[in-house]
């Protein structure tokens, strides 16, 4: 329940809440699309931190911390793509801009973390594992800021930051009509909640591993 509560609430928020309206109801997409994306980012970056964390102090639980984010990360990162590909042929007329940076940079990001996850079922030495995986972890997040200034860097048919952008701190306006900022801004915070939740059940399974590995006689069958 703890998890399905946020989940249905942002579902909820997202399918009522307020649209622009020269772009229309598909406009709606961005409730789903900028919070999974960022909350992916956030995944990435707890990823990092329990990586660094693992591959110094060795400490099974940062190992799988680091993996419950990953896990989170790689399903937001899909819903960001799929929103985002829909949103693209109601917006630009295809699912798909071979030529936009930041639609590829972002496959690749899901590619790399969805190796890192798989890279862990090749090996039964959990401990050699989890420490391979650290050094992925680790050096994975170097394509987040890569990923987040494409849009600057190259030609990109994203438009850049809204929020947090130079021009809308430095004016001081806002950077959309206010009913739409606070739906997004909650529509974060629900999936934040349910990042956060999804790494708990995600943690359960990696412990139960990390038990079994270091307890082997515990799965002994009498």
């Amino acid at each position: 329940m703890m998890l399905y509560g946020p989940l249905l609430v942002w579902i909820a928020v997202a399918s009522f809440g307020p649209y622009d309206v020269t772009q229309g109801i598909s406009s709606k997409l961005l409730y789903v699309h900028v919070p999974t994306v960022w909350v992916a980012y956030l995944g990435y970056s707890l990823t990092f931190f329990y990586s660094v964390l693992y591959f110094f102090t060795k400490k099974e639980k940062y190992d799988s911390l680091a993996v419950a984010n990953a896990k989170s990360g790689v399903i937001f990162t899909i819903v960001t793509l799929l929103s985002g590909s829909y949103w693209g042929k109601l917006t630009w007329g295809t699912w798909w801009v071979w030529g936009d940076a930041r639609l590829n940079l972002t496959a690749i990001l899901l590619l790399v973390y969805l190796g890192y996850i798989a890279s862990r079922q090749f090996n039964k030495d959990l401990a050699k594992t989890a420490k391979n995986s650290s050094i992925i972890g680790i050096f994975g997040i170097i394509q987040i800021p890569i990923l987040h200034f494409s849009v600057i860097w190259w030609r990109s048919v994203h438009q850049q930051a809204s929020i947090l952008s130079q021009e809308t701190v430095a004016s001081g306006d806002a950077p959309m009509s206010s009913d739409i900022l606070v739906t997004l801004l909650i529509s974060v915070l629900l999936v934040t909640l349910v990042h956060v939740f999804l790494t708990k059940r995600f943690r359960i399974s990696n412990d139960i591993s990390w038990e079994d590995y270091l307890n082997p006689q515990s799965r002994a069958k009498i």
